[in-house]
């Protein structure tokens, strides 16, 4: 009789199985563009509430598809309108787990800053204990929020890593799993420099981190690297 969790059984399937995240949180300004490519065009909606509604219909059609399970699917990453969206009768983040055996992340960053030392911080964040709760209650596993280095500079890469892990802070004492995304951008002249100081920067800040906390799983591919504890 299995006697875990369902946060131990989807913290298992993260820990032990193979596989990739798939990122369905797009939102904001770049969904024009995705919807074109589905073959809808500006003039398919009036608001933006169509807009994320149409959004939506298309997430769903990737969702149910029977090639999006959990058998090379390990978790996905929702926009809180996705979240707070159905699949049927159930709440999106309960389909992805009940139905597929996908365990289901949020989108908790509300963008990027200016560029300062070569980097994109994340905008402040004073919503995030409340959206951290909503998740929790929601059966959100983790979170996942994205910062950006455009050049190989060492202040800045600090800075960007230190909001990571402090941000990933508050996510670990709110019950949910953070994924740190500081990412390389694709052009950053001095790429492989950036990606050197980087890594310098994440395990420092992994070294100071309480035992208890100090096991985390990597993923990398060319445009980021991606760390979430796992203990």
């Amino acid at each position: 009789m299995n006697t875990l969790s369902q946060k131990e059984r989807q913290e298992r399937k993260i820990r032990m199985q193979p596989g990739f995240l798939a990122a369905l949180d797009q939102s904001g300004g770049s969904t024009p563009k995705a919807l074109a490519g589905y073959g809808l065009k500006e003039d398919a909606w009036s608001n933006k509430e169509q807009m994320f509604e149409l959004v939506q219909q298309m997430r769903a059609r990737i969702i149910t598809s029977p090639s999006f399970n959990g058998d090379r699917i390990l978790g996905a990453i929702l926009f809180e309108g996705t979240m707070d969206r159905n699949i049927g009768e159930q709440p999106v983040a309960d389909y992805l787990w009940n139905t597929k055996r996908v365990v289901p992340f949020l989108k908790v960053d509300e963008g990027l800053a200016g560029e300062k030392d070569g980097v994109e911080l994340m905008k402040p964040m004073p919503g995030l204990p409340a959206l951290l709760a909503k998740a929790k209650a929601k059966r959100i596993y983790g979170t996942k929020m994205r910062s950006v280095i455009k050049h190989a500079n060492a202040a800045g890469v600090k800075a960007i890593v230190a909001q990571q892990f402090e941000v990933a802070a508050q996510i670990l004492a709110a019950g949910l799993m953070p994924i740190i995304e500081p990412e390389v951008d694709i052009h950053c002249p001095d790429k492989q420099p950036a990606e050197e100081l980087l890594k310098a920067a994440i395990f420092d800040g992994l070294g100071r981190l309480p035992r208890t906390n100090a096991s985390w799983s990597k993923s990398a591919c060319p445009r980021r690297t991606t760390f979430m504890p796992i203990s």
